[in-house]
């Protein structure tokens, strides 16, 4: 039990990670770190190339997300991948709903998120559980 805990929440944590990192470093890569509020920052982020560079590596940190999840996890890798990917949506769509920010991102790429999000961690979850078959 401690261990399917420990997969979900490392799964969850590696997506939210990357996805900050990434997003804030290539916010400033654009702006050249001269930004000093938020307002700034979101219009930045909000621009249409940006929201499209978003929802790209958000799916690739889903996709690791669910991966590391069912490595962790060890066995049933799906069932792991699809906890950490129900636990993910579950978190946007109460951000995107009642989030403190949720009023400053677009509606469509709200719901794009939320449509790509969890599929992408089954997805990566996916693959960890081919390659565990593969092995055996």
């Amino acid at each position: 039990m401690i261990r399917s805990v420990a997969a979900v929440l490392a799964g969850l944590g590696l997506v939210s990670i990357l996805v900050d990192v990434l997003e804030f470093t290539l916010i400033n890569a654009v702006t050249g770190g001269a930004l000093t509020d938020m307002a700034g920052y979101l219009a930045v982020r909000n621009r249409p190339v940006m929201l499209g560079a978003q929802l790209g590596y958000n799916s690739i940190a889903a996709v690791l997300g669910g991966y590391l999840t069912a490595r962790v996890a060890g066995t049933r890798e799906m069932l792991h991948g699809g906890v950490a990917a129900l636990a993910k949506t579950t978190a946007l769509v109460w951000g995107f709903t009642a989030g403190e920010y949720a009023e400053f991102t677009p509606v469509w790429m709200r719901i794009a998120l939320v449509l790509v999000t969890g599929p992408a961690m089954v997805a990566g979850a996916s693959i960890r559980a081919r390659a565990v078959r593969s092995e055996s």
